[in-house]
């Protein structure tokens, strides 16, 4: 389901994970837009509107799980899902990153073939991420 029409939006402090990962999924053809910072993020989401938010639990600015907690809570971005790209890894942190409102959990070190996997899957899923494509 790529294509270059799904928008992603990485929240991720680590410049290098972020490029990284930006770089995997331009290369699966979605439109990627990067934020090291909820705040980063809480500007692009007033105009980029994602299919997905992968987000890191750690942010500079914010608890991860707190944030997502507060995207669930806003009619635009209630229906995106969100996948977490984690350092926290103990069931526990993943259970804790459930209940908040993601979609999914991928903890780091985590291997590519596997998140694109994960990222086309939560793409895939009927209402969701609100498709508005074809």
């Amino acid at each position: 389901m790529t294509g270059g029409i799904m928008k992603l939006l990485i929240v991720e402090d680590d410049a290098d994970t972020a490029s990284f990962v930006r770089y995997v999924l331009e290369q699966e053809r979605y439109t990627v837009k990067t934020a090291a910072t909820a705040f980063e993020a809480r500007g692009y989401l007033k105009s980029f509107k994602p299919d997905l938010i992968i987000l890191d639990r750690g942010l500079p600015d914010a608890d991860g799980l707190d944030f997502c907690r507060e995207l669930k809570l806003l009619p635009r971005c209630a229906h995106i899902p969100v996948l977490f790209l984690s350092a926290a890894k103990s069931p526990a942190d993943v259970v804790d990153g459930f209940n908040s409102g993601a979609s999914d959990y991928v903890t780091k070190p985590f291997g590519f073939v596997e998140l694109v996997a994960r990222v086309q899957a939560l793409l895939r899923k009927p209402g969701l991420t609100g498709m508005r494509h074809a």
